[in-house]
């Protein structure tokens, strides 16, 4: 049932980014600098207090309006660079990259001055953006790779790079996760279950491999130099990353749908079957027994990657509730979620709070303490 119901998300995910409906449910992306929180939810991107919960300002984008039969769609985590510049992603049919200065607020308006736009590609921007040096890297969902120039975007068109990815007979190459480099190579993953390394300078595609499943997340590096992913296929997947080699090290009770987080040798991931799993890299064996955090609600769904705070790993469950688990492997509820509202998006630590942006709820965000205490809303006063 579970299988059905996300595979119902995907398909609703996939509905509304080709119709560009923002009333459909969809899950937001956030992000986090200093004290300054980052929502991308469906109509806007909201750049908010995270102190106090108020917003500072929010994008809109091009063409608002009540009668707007275009509209925008923000579901891509914000991407900030070290100069201030925010990457948003118009995941809509506008098929738009901003680069918004968040140091130039027209305060009139409270929104951020755009610095430059990328109009080049006629595919949905899901993934997330990476920047190295001065070049953004921006996996399309027409299966292509863009790079742009971070000083001005389109503006130089020579500047303007198109790494084209083949995707496999039959399934499509849309590219939904961020990538990762090793600073030699760039390595993305596909819905169309393939795994890419592509030299940096060159651009050339070194090899790929095909996992048997699809890929929504990003592949990770751990302390053994290896590159681990998850996918569709219900296994986590070691790479070497420089020959392509790669053996299957575990095989998870369900889809693995998040990316991994690694904190020294231990590699933490969760499935679709609500099951958390603590892996060590270097023995090459689970520290202990998978275990469900929520083994009795039927949204015991895990999409979200884990928030490693203070000693200890807080997993989100798409029922809404927070579980704290320890290093032992030990679970217990640490936050319970609103009567109404789900989580698919990965909880943020900025500004000594846990933000947790909710769907199908009342407000968007939530600020917790450490003890799990909500301390603001946004918006105020839901």
């Amino acid at each position: 049932m579970r299988k059905k119901i996300l595979i119902l998300a995907l398909f609703l995910l996939t509905a509304v980014l080709l119709s560009g409906c923002v009333g459909s449910t969809v899950w937001p992306g956030l992000s986090a600098s200093g004290d300054v929180a980052y929502l991308a939810n469906t109509s806007a991107v909201h750049a908010i207090d995270v102190k106090s919960g108020q917003e500072l300002w929010k994008h809109t984008g091009e063409g608002g309006g009540f009668l707007n039969t275009n509209p925008s769609l923000y579901v891509t985590t914000p991407v900030l660079t070290e100069d201030g510049l925010m990457i948003v992603l118009d995941s809509g049919n506008k098929h738009i990259i901003y680069a918004v200065d968040t140091k130039d607020i027209n305060q009139d308006e409270k929104t951020p001055n755009v610095a430059w736009k990328f109009t080049g590609s006629d595919g949905h921007w899901i993934a997330p953006p990476l920047i190295i040096g001065n070049r953004l890297f921006a996996p399309n969902s027409d299966g292509n790779v863009y790079v742009l120039d971070m000083q001005d975007g389109q503006s130089n068109k020579e500047a303007i790079k198109v790494i084209e990815l083949p995707s496999n007979p039959g399934e499509p190459g849309r590219l939904w996760a961020q990538p990762v480099t090793d600073g030699e190579r760039l390595f993305v993953t596909s819905l169309d279950h393939s795994l890419y390394a592509i030299n940096l300078e060159t651009y050339d595609i070194l090899w790929h491999d095909d996992l048997g499943g699809a890929i929504l997340s990003s592949p990770v590096l751990a302390s053994d130099g290896m590159l681990y992913v998850g996918s569709f296929a219900k296994k986590m997947e070691r790479f070497d990353p420089v020959t392509g080699q790669h053996d299957s090290v575990l095989d998870a009770q369900g889809w693995i749908w998040s990316t991994p987080v690694v904190e020294g040798d231990n590699l933490y991931f969760s499935d679709v079957e609500g099951y958390f799993y603590s892996y060590n890299t270097k023995e090459g064996r689970l520290n202990w027994d998978p275990i469900q955090p929520d083994n009795v609600s039927p949204e015991k769904a895990i999409t979200a990657s884990p928030l490693l705070l203070d000693g200890r790993i807080l997993v989100a469950v798409e029922s809404g509730d927070i579980y704290s688990i320890s290093p032992e492997g030990q679970a217990s509820l640490w936050h319970q979620g609103p009567d109404k509202g789900k989580i698919y998006t990965t909880l943020v630590s900025a500004g000594g709070y846990v933000l947790v942006a909710y769907t199908e709820s009342d407000y968007y965000l939530i600020a917790l303490d450490q003890d799990g205490d909500k301390k603001w809303t946004f918006p105020a006063g839901k």
